[in-house]
This record gives C-alpha cells, sequence and structure tokens, in this order.
C-alpha cells in the first residue's frame, strides 16, 4: 500500500493535538501550538476540525490572559463522542468493561463462560456489550479482547492459545464478518502493560514490566489445567513490545523443560493444589520469582507491577519473598527497580485492552503499523462514531440451496 505522506502528516498532527487534550484537559489552544512547536493557524485547523466532528469542546474560559488581553478558551474531550469495549477472556470467565474516550469507566461485568465454541463466546460477549452500548447511547468506537495466548496484534490474529487449545484462530476475520466496529485483540499480560501508560501518560515511567496471574479453575471444555496462570508485559521506549515472534512475556520457568506442556516443569498435582494448599502456592511462587531474577537483572527495569487476584496479599508475598526467595528483592535493589502491587482491580486486562485503542487512537503510528490489518485513522474513527449506528451486527448472509 502505498503511503500518502498529506493524509499521514494529517492524521499526526490531529493524533499530537488529540493526545495533549486527553492528557491535559482544559489545555487552551496557545498552549498547544506552543507545546508541539506547531504554527497557531495549524492548530486552529484541526481544533476546527475535532469540534465539527464533536472529538473535542470548547469549555470556560481559562485562567490568565493571551497577549490580546483576553483570557483563553479552554478544550476537553467530549465523553460522549464514542466509547470503547474491553474483554478479558479466560478460559472459564470473562470480564467486560465499556470506557469513554476520557478512559473513564461507564460499564464493567464479570461472569462464567457458556459452554459454547470460541466463535460463541465471541458472540455471547458481544450481546453483553451492545446491550449496554444501547443503554448508554454513545457510538462504539472499538472492541479490544484480551487472552491467555501468543497473539499477532496487528494482524489480529491469535497464534497459540493453550488454554482455549486455539492455533491461528483469525480473530479479526470472523470479528469483522460479523459486526460493523472496529477490532483488537491482545496478549493479556501485554493489555496490563497499555493499563500503566495509559494511567501514568503524564508520567515518565521509563522501560517497564507488568506481571499479571490469574487462577485456572480447570475447564473440561477446552482440556484446560487448573492451577495459575501468569504472563509478563514488557513496555520498552513508551511502547508495548512484542517480541520478533509476537511470544514476548510468554514466561518458562527455571523448573520447565521441552516436554513440559504450560509454563513450568512442576507436578501437575502441584499445580492443581496450588489455588488451595499453602506448601504447593509456596512452591509455585518460588519457581516463579526465582525464575524472574535474570530477566529483571538483564532488562533494568525502572518498575515492575504485579496484578492479579493470586498476588492479592501483598505483605504475605513480600514476606515469602524476604524468606524464601530473597534474590528477587535483591536484585530490584541492585538495579533500583520499584516493585509496585495493584491487585484489588480484578478488571485491569479488560480495561487495558480498552485502554489499548486510546492509546493507538491518541498516538502517531509507526509507518510499519499502516500497513496492518488493524489499522485505522482518524476518518475511519469519526465514521464510526457518526452518526450513531442503529444495529453493529452485520446481517449474516443465508445459504441458498439448489
Amino acid at each position: 500500500m502505498r503511503i500518502n505522506n498529506n493524509n499521514f502528516q494529517k492524521n499526526a498532527n490531529t493524533s499530537l493535538v488529540a493526545q495533549l487534550i486527553w492528557k491535559s484537559p482544559g489545555i487552551s489552544r496557545v498552549d498547544i501550538a506552543r507545546e508541539l512547536n506547531l504554527y497557531r493557524s495549524t492548530v486552529t485547523n484541526i481544533i476546527s476540525a475535532l469540534i465539527d466532528d464533536e472529538v473535542v469542546y470548547e469549555g470556560e474560559e481559562g485562567s490568565g490572559m493571551s497577549r490580546g488581553g483576553r483570557k483563553p478558551i479552554i478544550l476537553r474531550l467530549n465523553d460522549k463522542f464514542g466509547c470503547v469495549a474491553g474483554f478479558d477472556i479466560q478460559p472459564s470467565h470473562y470480564r467486560a468493561v465499556i470506557l469513554d474516550i476520557t478512559g473513564s469507566l461507564l460499564f464493567q461485568d464479570k461472569g462464567k463462560l457458556p459452554e459454547v465454541d470460541f466463535d460463541g463466546i465471541i458472540n455471547f460477549l458481544m450481546d453483553i456489550i451492545l446491550k449496554q452500548v444501547d443503554k448508554l447511547g454513545i457510538p462504539l468506537l472499538a472492541v479490544v479482547a484480551g487472552i491467555p495466548g501468543i497473539v499477532d496484534a496487528e494482524n489480529g490474529v491469535i497464534i497459540y492459545a493453550e488454554p482455549f487449545d486455539l492455533r491461528n484462530y483469525d480473530f479479526y476475520s470472523f470479528f469483522t464478518k460479523n459486526y460493523d466496529v472496529l477490532v483488537f485483540v491482545e496478549n493479556d499480560a501485554n493489555c496490563t502493560a497499555w493499563l500503566e501508560m495509559t494511567i501514568n501518560r503524564n508520567v515518565n515511567l521509563g522501560d517497564f514490566m507488568c506481571m499479571i496471574a490469574d487462577y485456572h479453575e480447570g475447564s473440561y471444555q477446552f482440556g484446560d489445567r487448573a492451577g495459575i496462570g501468569v504472563g509478563i508485559g514488557l513496555s520498552i521506549g513508551g511502547k508495548v513490545y512484542h517480541g520478533s515472534h509476537h511470544s514476548s512475556g510468554e514466561i518458562c520457568t527455571l523448573s520447565w523443560r521441552g516436554h513440559n506442556i504450560g509454563q513450568t516443569g512442576l507436578p501437575e498435582d502441584l499445580l492443581i493444589r496450588s489455588v488451595h494448599d499453602e506448601e504447593a502456592w509456596r512452591t509455585w511462587m518460588i519457581d516463579l520469582f526465582s525464575s524472574l531474577v535474570p530477566v529483571i537483572s538483564v532488562f533494568d527495569p525502572r518498575v515492575f507491577f504485579i496484578h492479579g487476584k493470586p498476588f492479592s496479599d501483598e505483605q504475605k508475598i513480600r514476606d515469602l519473598l524476604g524468606d524464601a526467595c530473597p534474590q528477587f528483592l535483591d536484585v530490584l535493589k541492585k538495579v533500583n527497580c520499584k516493585l509496585i502491587f495493584d491487585t484489588q482491580d480484578e478488571s485491569v486486562v479488560a480495561k487495558g485492552a480498552a485502554m489499548m485503542f486510546l492509546q493507538k487512537l491518541f498516538a502517531v503510528p509507526e509507518l510499519s503499523e499502516i500497513e496492518s490489518r488493524t489499522h485505522f485513522d482518524w476518518e475511519d474513527v469519526v465514521a464510526q462514531a457518526y452518526p450513531m449506528k442503529k444495529t453493529y451486527r452485520k446481517p449474516r448472509l443465508e445459504v441458498v440451496h439448489a
């Protein structure tokens, strides 16, 4: 595909201006021009287009005076412009959220998944979301799903998800055949990295790591093993890192060997008992955290975030590390990495999935991203928002038999 430099620059400038309003609600045109080093006429034209498209609105007059002696008019994102849905899809349960474009939570839900195939799971979750979107009366801009596994996020393909027994599942194709909305799929641990980038968008986090864990009760439908599933999300240079083969963050602990299925070489019965047995839980934790020592030493992150219910007792885990895995705490100290527990919010993956779209919306895309199947620009987003669709479901084609 040939890249139109004029369109690329227009979209890039629009994203930069919108991003600044997202990061600094109440900013003025003058401050935007100064901050981005753009001509005032360029900023004025972009803001006028964003106001016409109902992305931005003019608020009350700001404090202080401009050079002309008038108070500057402040700008804010229109939280009614559109919303984004985020899913956390696990083998036996789900979590779902809807956020507006400022990142504020409009809806959240959790529950058990029905015993249907993966196509049926997507349809089940979309039924939940579309009912809520109808109640909210806000256009649905995008849907983003977080799933444990190896995911080609740029092309919307789940390469391998062992808990669901999926290989090369074309999430993007199935979704776009059935629904008229932008769609993305991402590894669940990477979703937590998108979350932290969004929450801390006005802070220079530097390079950081996120670890997320969840209980797997064991799913007879997909043959998933009971125990604790864990993943790592990496952010390098302000971007989520996916790796050369899309499998960055798929951890194998020190006990793992080539014949092992899953993430560890610990016995199957111990993994099952780790959910409720103290000694098994302790063994699993030591195996995990000791495996992270060389990773942290090599990666040199500024912050290490911990998410997920299995890590909810922060003091208990810190005591365990101090007693049985002091090298983990020592390596954090060695590289001056801060350890932050954020384990009380069960919806971090679903929220992070939705925030992935917000990050992409308010960022200048890499040239390499423009040729991916999931690429979108501001024209696509505005077309998705206005006028609000009566339905997001595409008509199903009926097979006519001769």
